[in-house]
């Protein structure tokens, strides 16, 4: 076993997605967001388990993303979330993905490289409907339909849209941006087949008007709830947790300074533990002085601080060398959060889980 990795539990995985899926109507299909690797918990893993459950597809950010789950066997569809540029387009084409187009996207090259592919490719519309971050404006959509009909390879799949503002508890907003949707939606050529999304997890959670025909999921599948001032909660269970050991253990005398900068000086004489985990590997450095660890079940607090490769912590005597630190997780009696861990540093549950990297994961099933 490493001595630093990031543990994935598969069960707590699968459990997110049956609560999830039963949440929703049958008739809502569902799609698995598995971007940045599943937001850190692996994409193929977390995608295997989604399919398993009745999950009908995955969504990711990236072109690229997507070309590695079709290199790993994933025969289903997978939609990409951001706008391709003309580099991106040949592999969404050879790999059959779904791209989302709006009316800033170059699609005289996507038609070309579709028609030299004697392919038809399928694409999304992304609606502009108060994000500012990508999507035609609901009164553009006639004229980039009318556009649309020149290119004989390009065939509207759906369309979607992303609420801003979903997980608040006023959703005022949100609901004007679904009026926004609605009016976005009356001008294009919807049948049976044809893909609506606009759920993401604060809308699957609280906002049954956004759920249409496809749900798409995302922090939720991974344990934390969008946000804690929302009306509902869904029955989830973490799935990530960050274990290393000690490396080194000393006495820190009074008067005496830890770390760059000397940023925390003992009071009192005290045992300080090193870990081997640092802000290289995507532990923030803003929970210098102010994270806590597990070692033997007891909170231990940051001290000094986080290094690029390690930090340290203030313990009890009984603290040696190769005993188990638990970064986030639980040990014994006490449990440390996502949720904790991203509100000490200032920032959301998804970047803490997506900015790890370097130390390996573990799949377990318990």
């Amino acid at each position: 076993m490493p001595v630093s990795y990031m543990e994935i539990n598969l069960n707590a995985l699968r459990h997110n997605l049956k609560v999830i899926r039963a949440h929703l109507p049958k008739e809502v299909n569902v799609l698995a967001v598995v971007k940045a690797n599943a937001y850190g918990h692996g994409a193929k893993e977390t995608l295997r388990i989604a399919l398993e459950e009745g999950y009908v597809a995955a969504a990711v950010a990236r072109v690229e993303e997507g070309a590695e789950l079709r290199d790993a066997g994933f025969t289903c569809p997978i939609y990409v979330l951001g706008l391709p540029l003309p580099e991106d387009m040949p592999i969404g084409v050879n790999k059959d993905l779904i791209m989302p187009i709006d009316d800033t996207v170059d699609l005289d090259a996507l038609e070309a490289i579709a028609a030299v592919s004697k392919k038809t490719i399928e694409v999304m519309l992304p609606i502009d409907t108060g994000m500012n971050r990508i999507g035609t404006h609901p009164k553009d959509v006639p004229a980039l339909l009318k556009k649309l009909e020149a290119y004989p390879h390009i065939h509207a799949h759906g369309t979607f849209t992303h609420m801003a503002t979903a997980d608040h508890k006023e959703k005022d907003a949100a609901l004007k941006q679904l009026d926004r949707f609605d009016e976005a939606i009356s001008y294009m050529p919807v049948d049976e087949n044809f893909v609506i999304s606009s759920a993401n997890s604060a809308g699957v959670i609280d906002i049954p008007r956004s759920w249409h025909n496809l749900a798409r999921p995302g922090i939720i599948i991974y344990g934390p709830q969008p946000s804690d001032v929302m009306t509902n909660k869904l029955d989830l269970k973490y799935a990530m947790s960050v274990v290393s050991h000690v490396t080194h253990v000393q006495i820190l005398h009074k008067g005496e300074a830890i770390g760059y900068g000397g940023t925390y000086v003992a009071k009192e004489d005290m045992k300080t533990a090193t870990v081997p985990i640092g802000y290289a590997d995507g532990w923030h450095r803003s929970l210098s002085n102010k994270g806590v660890v597990l070692i033997n079940g007891k909170r231990c607090p940051i001290v000094g601080r986080i290094c690029m490769d390690q930090f340290m912590v203030a313990c009890d005597d009984e603290v040696r060398p190769g005993d188990e630190v638990i970064l986030m997780g639980k040990q014994g009696e006490e449990e440390i959060t996502v949720d904790e861990v991203s509100a000490t540093a200032e920032t959301i549950p998804h970047e803490i889980m997506c900015d790890l990297k370097r130390i390996p994961r573990v799949f377990v099933e318990k």
